[in-house]
């Protein structure tokens, strides 16, 4: 008995070993250890990549950027846009939502020097989540604080956001008590022409006063940086219009209030189309070329067509820059993205907006700082590879992200 408990053991034993090497050889063979990242053959997704490779699908759900309003008040809650106001409630309403119009109602120029191609997409699937801030801050308010400033140099970059502009304290510290960080708007303007429209109903100092907005293009390198924009002298320019020119002109403000909200959005999409990653100029047509275009710098362009390539590069801004903390949590597209060859996506800072499927016997390389989003899934399907390079993969809600789903023979590697 004893000794056929002992044969029965052996046979148990070799039979269980030649099923763990066979399913080990198995492994091994579908999917070799590589030794370092190196050995795996995969097509880098960096900076460099064109920007074709981040256009948006038309399937896909529009993913929503945080823009923060803020307007610096006198003393006394006033000398500005104060949200009490229910006209200028209206306007802005009106321009916040013109603003996203043009981003999901893109028109075609149908013009050759704008781009040559037939691939028009209408909708960026990008939308602008705009939320007004109101400060008692009279230093923030007059941009002349800014020392070594003149309206008669008009040396802007001494306006120009930066770590050494006069409203960086102010933007630390808005930074550092809004719990959702976006891309924050200065409203600012010149005191001086201000109390001369108010008390002395004269426009002559506004004539000269700051027209520029300027804003920052995204950081590639510094992932926490704050996005700003120095907005100028809208305010005033109401009070100007309304009050000054609508009477040198025997014209009345109903009849150019319209005038003044398409010059205020259309002037606002094309600088958050610099926050965004745009400048005037781009691989198709140099500045000012393409008439139509969002980023033309003529008061009387429509400003209503991006061409294909720049949707795809305010995508790629908004995975790779600092533009991925003004995102909203929820914001997904929907639709996932398929790895159908090899590819190694090589960012430091990194925000996924779909699930993201890896077809069968397809590698995946990711690397650093990860993002998906909270209710992403990654599936890897029959022999397919996910390696991750000292890559950290989180939720956008700030969670560990763990929702892999592996088919057979499917394999995590870790570096």
């Amino acid at each position: 008995m004893l000794f056929n408990n002992f044969v029965y053991m052996k046979i148990n034993i070799f039979l269980i070993t030649i099923i763990f090497f066979s399913l080990f050889s198995c492994s091994k063979k579908l999917h070799p250890d590589y030794k370092s990242i190196n050995d795996i053959s995969a097509t880098v997704i960096n900076l460099q990549t064109s920007n074709k490779k981040f256009i948006p699908k038309d399937n896909y759900s529009s993913i929503y950027v945080r823009v923060n309003f803020i307007f610096p008040l006198d003393d006394n809650g006033g000398g500005n846009f104060n949200g009490k106001n229910e006209e200028d409630n209206d306007i802005f309403e009106q321009i916040f939502k013109k603003s996203n119009g043009i981003y999901s109602g893109l028109k075609d120029p149908n013009d050759p020097i704008c781009y040559k191609g037939d691939d028009f997409i209408s909708d960026t699937k990008i939308q602008l989540l705009f939320k007004s801030f109101y400060f008692k801050d009279s230093f923030a308010r007059n941009y002349l604080n800014a020392k070594g400033y003149s309206e008669k140099k008009k040396n802007i970059n001494l306006l120009t956001p930066s770590k050494n502009w006069y409203l960086k304290y102010l933007d630390d510290n808005i930074n550092d008590t809004i719990t959702n960080k976006g891309i924050n708007v200065y409203n600012t303007l010149n005191v001086d022409v201000y109390k001369e429209l108010i008390e002395d109903k004269s426009g002559k100092g506004y004539v000269n006063s700051m027209k520029n907005s300027i804003s920052q293009f995204p950081s590639y390198s510094d992932f926490n940086r704050s996005s700003q924009i120095s907005y100028p002298n809208k305010f005033v320019s109401k009070i100007w219009m309304k009050e000054i020119y609508t009477k040198e002109n025997n014209t009345s403000w109903e009849k150019y209030v319209k005038g003044y909200f398409i010059s205020f959005y259309r002037g606002l999409s094309h600088e958050l189309g610099h926050s965004l990653g745009l400048a005037h100029s781009n691989e198709y047509h140099g500045t000012n070329k393409c008439f139509k275009a969002m980023m033309s710098q003529s008061g009387k362009s429509p400003r209503n067509y991006i061409q294909p390539s720049e949707i795809g590069k305010m995508h790629k801004a908004l995975m790779t820059s600092n533009l991925i903390q003004f995102v909203t949590e929820n914001s997904n597209f929907n639709v996932p993205l398929i790895i159908a060859d090899n590819e190694n996506w090589a960012f430091k800072s990194l925000r996924f907006y779909q699930d993201i499927i890896v077809k069968e016997g397809k590698i995946l390389i990711l690397n650093g700082s990860v993002i998906l989003p909270s209710n992403a899934k990654i599936t890897l399907e029959k022999n397919a590879v996910l390696v991750l390079n000292n890559a950290t993969l989180k939720t956008a809600n700030r969670k560990l992200f763990s929702n892999f789903i592996k088919k057979k023979y499917a394999k995590i590697i870790r570096y």
